[in-house]
């Protein structure tokens, strides 16, 4: 009966969650037991939900998660995945550019465009002039933004360093909307003590805003045609750095001396906890990771949490957090389900030591009675 029970329990859902209760400190492990028992259905509306978004990358993704854990998607579902680099170049250029130029995100290959902004350091100037300005004028503006912008002048060159990036990720993440609640405050309370606002109005004095040359899309195609678009999506924006420094050409250099005394070092010290944690999960992840990441995490502990996540699954990190949310990284409600195929364990296990010293000690007796008779 012992060993029936043993087989049946191997070949269970409760075996999965057993190991799970021995890595529960790990995010890839909860993502991977909670990836291993979403249904058919469910990877079906994910797949849906991107190709509607028009996000065909992600579509890919998510179809070989599917897979991977056994799941089976219509064909023409899966067909509709098919897309080559040129394909995706194609259809995203036009709005990449739009999100460089101006700073607005308007579709998933805008924030392409502002982050790539940044990382040639037009996209941090202009912010700061605009917002800046509207601060100088007494009008509302941006706290996060501006004290963002102002931070990825403030570290190394522009578009060469871990922290650049990630400020800049939080920055596009708070233009859309996305950051978590609980970031949002944190960072806001942050950025309003990042910034000197006397030393700010007089580096202004000496900054003016980027002004940009609108491409045609004829020229548009022509200067970006060779680029790999996957590659930019998952944040390798050297190849860009060129065309993009020439279409919006400004002096960084110039700009970073003139703001250097608007930023107050010892907080910018505080924000570079997140921006790194957000740095290394696009390195792992991409850029959608770190976006995504910013949307569910809390805090620095969450975020780097994620960034272990981030370091396992790679390329498919935004795929699982989009179909798991923060439960990629908190076992929540599994937390009972652990406790309770623990506790069958440990009654199993105690069963079968009794059974044994029981039966130990039955053929003991009975080989001392054998000994006795004789």
């Amino acid at each position: 009966m012992l060993v029936a029970s043993l087989v049946a329990f191997l070949a269970s859902n409760h075996f999965a969650t057993l190991k799970l209760a021995f890595n529960f400190w790990d995010p890839f492990s909860i993502t991977e037991y909670r990836l291993s028992r979403l249904s058919d259905e469910e990877y079906k509306i994910a797949v849906e939900q991107a190709l509607d978004d028009q996000d065909i990358p992600e579509a890919q993704t998510l179809v070989e998660i599917a897979h991977e854990n056994g799941r089976a998607l219509p064909q023409e579902l899966v067909e509709r995945t098919k897309e080559n680099p040129f394909e995706f170049g194609l259809r995203n250029i036009q709005d990449f550019a739009n999100g460089a130029m101006t700073g607005e995100i308007t579709s998933v290959a805008s924030i392409g465009g502002v982050l790539a902004a940044d990382y040639v350091g037009v996209g941090d100037v202009r912010d700061v002039v605009v917002q800046g300005a509207s601060l100088a004028k007494g009008e509302d503006y941006d706290t996060l933004t501006l004290g963002l912008a102002l931070a990825g002048l403030a570290t190394i060159a522009p578009g060469s360093g871990a922290a650049d990036a990630g400020f800049s990720l939080i920055k596009t993440a708070n233009k859309a909307g996305k950051l978590s609640r609980n970031l949002v405050s944190r960072l806001k309370m942050m950025s309003t003590r990042l910034v000197d606002v006397a030393e700010l109005k007089r580096g202004l004095l000496r900054v003016s805003l980027p002004k940009f040359k609108r491409p045609s899309i004829s020229t548009l195609r022509a200067i970006f045609g060779e680029i790999n678009w996957r590659d930019v999506a998952n944040g390798d924006f050297q190849q860009v750095r060129e065309p993009l420094s020439e279409m919006m050409p400004v002096d960084t250099k110039a700009a970073k001396q003139a703001l250097s005394g608007a930023i107050r070092k010892e907080v910018l010290d505080e924000v570079g906890v997140l921006a790194s944690s957000t740095s290394w999960i696009v390195s792992a992840g991409g850029v959608k990771a770190g976006f995504r990441a910013m949307e569910y995490a809390d805090d620095a502990k969450e975020l780097s949490r994620f960034r272990s996540l981030a370091a396992r699954m790679g390329g498919k990190t935004a795929a699982a957090i989009k179909l798991l949310g923060k439960g990629a990284i908190k076992l929540g409600e599994l937390v009972y389900l652990v406790i309770s195929v623990l506790i069958i364990v440990i009654g199993w296990l105690v069963g079968a030591l009794w059974f044994l010293y029981s039966l130990t000690r039955t053929i003991y007796r009975a080989a001392e009675r054998e000994t006795g008779a004789s």
